[in-house]
């Protein structure tokens, strides 16, 4: 998306420069509650049952959806207003009133409880050599991908975060299935669990389950296999965990001697097949890991401004971020959600974070870090340490001024993006209009 990211407001006449402290800071506020009413106006009534950070008292309070945030969470919250929700609150007058900037929900009382190993389900077999053509990492992606998606679609449920512990520990049991004859959360083998199969590829944790399923041909036949399930369903839309790891494994000459364990007891009482195509998801927790999460764990983008959510500890008060793990953001109030512009040029992005649980990080401080492939995004143009004279008129998909520009003339920048940073210097002799296209 195209947004103007000014250090330095510059008004378009630009007779002089305004710093941002000119209008003042913004205060924001993290707080759990429930819905009591919502107009069409996007007038909201809250009920505030815990103030994670800030300065309100909890009760009853009335207030606003920021007019650019409406169309994304309208909807979800008229839809889902029954639950538990998790509010950014954003004052941009000191306190003196709120509007709400984003909201995750919590889940429902009265949702259902999620089961750590539901019973296995099957679809119809479909065998193709598409399959095999199609890289496995791919379809696991896709699942990855469509979870999150289906968590925002049923209650807008803060994203799962993708790890290589629980990849390794639902890909092998994914493998193991689709090549020795048995499908069930038991390896009817080794004996091995899905917890121990998780402890055995270095996931400690401290909640934990795991969704099966074979025959489906297709990512999005299989989570549409598992929605249509309650089980399933549970673990998909489980409020507490934060991890996932999904596993693929397609077997094109798979025989109708495949062993079931229907009841969980580790001993075959049944069998079945062909099914071809063998899926596991495993989901967890780590209570002293908080994830970040780039643009709910798609895979790649186009857009070097990414939206992020950061999980953190109930207390969590401040946080920054990275591109490189050295060079850092300063301190800021910790929310659930930022936008962060990824470094430039095309390639393998890796965000870095950190919250911690003090104001500017003088508490204990939970790392993170996230990646996202970046292809097709913008090269922008970049202004540092130089002076802009003269009548000119530049363009580019995204203008940098950064720092110590002095504008010496009657200066036009055309782009989507303009980012003006540090010591940007506009004389009363001189003007720079900005063209946001």
């Amino acid at each position: 998306m195209s947004r103007l990211r000014p250090f330095l407001w510059l008004c378009l006449l630009c007779m002089a420069f305004i710093t941002s402290s000119t209008f003042g800071q913004s205060k924001s506020a993290l707080v759990e509650g429930y819905l009591q009413s919502i107009g069409a106006d996007g007038q909201v009534t809250l009920r505030l049952t815990k103030i994670r950070n800030g300065e309100l008292p909890p009760g009853i309070m009335q207030l606003k959806i920021a007019k650019k945030q409406f169309d994304h969470l309208y909807p979800g919250l008229r839809r889902f207003r029954s639950q538990k929700w998790l509010f950014t609150l954003i004052s941009e007058d000191q306190g003196t009133s709120y509007q709400i900037s984003s909201a995750y929900g919590m889940g429902s009382e009265d949702q259902e409880p999620a089961s750590e190993m539901p019973p296995p389900i099957f679809a119809t077999p479909e065998n193709s050599t598409d399959h095999a053509r199609y890289s496995t990492h791919n379809y696991e992606q896709e699942v990855v991908e469509l979870t999150n998606v289906q968590r925002w679609e049923n209650g807008m449920l803060p994203p799962y975060k993708q790890v290589e512990e629980l990849y390794n520990s639902s890909d092998g049991h994914s493998e193991d299935m689709g090549l020795d004859n048995f499908f069930a959360h038991c390896n009817l083998d080794d004996m091995s669990t899905p917890g121990s199969r998780m402890q055995a590829a270095g996931y400690s944790y401290n909640s934990a389950a795991e969704n099966i399923a074979a025959g489906y041909g297709s990512p999005a036949a299989v989570i549409t296999g598992w929605m249509n399930s309650s089980g399933h369903r549970a673990n998909i839309l489980n409020s507490s965990r934060r991890e996932i790891g999904v596993g693929y494994e397609y077997n094109s000459g798979d025989q109708g001697n495949v062993r079931f364990d229907q009841d969980g007891n580790c001993v075959q009482d049944d069998s079945g097949g062909p099914y071809y195509n063998y899926w596991t998801q495993n989901f967890g927790r780590r209570n002293s890991v908080y994830p970040v999460v780039i643009e709910r764990e798609l895979a790649s983008t186009s857009d070097r401004s990414v939206d992020l959510f950061v999980y953190g500890p109930n207390d969590a008060t401040s946080m920054r971020f990275s591109n490189d793990g050295q060079n850092w953001s300063d301190w800021i109030d910790y929310t659930p959600d930022h936008t962060w512009d990824l470094s430039t040029g095309d390639g393998i992005k890796t965000v870095y974070s950190q919250v911690s649980d003090g104001p500017n990080g003088s508490g204990s401080v939970y790392n993170a870090s996230d990646e996202i492939e970046l292809s097709g995004s913008c090269d922008p143009m970049v202004f540092s340490n130089t002076t802009l004279s003269g009548t000119q008129t530049y363009s580019s998909c995204e203008i940098i001024a950064d720092p110590n520009v002095m504008i010496d003339g009657q200066i036009i920048f055309q782009a989507g993006s303009v980012t003006l940073g540090i010591n940007v210097e506009v004389p009363e002799s001189a003007t720079l209009d900005i063209e946001i296209q």
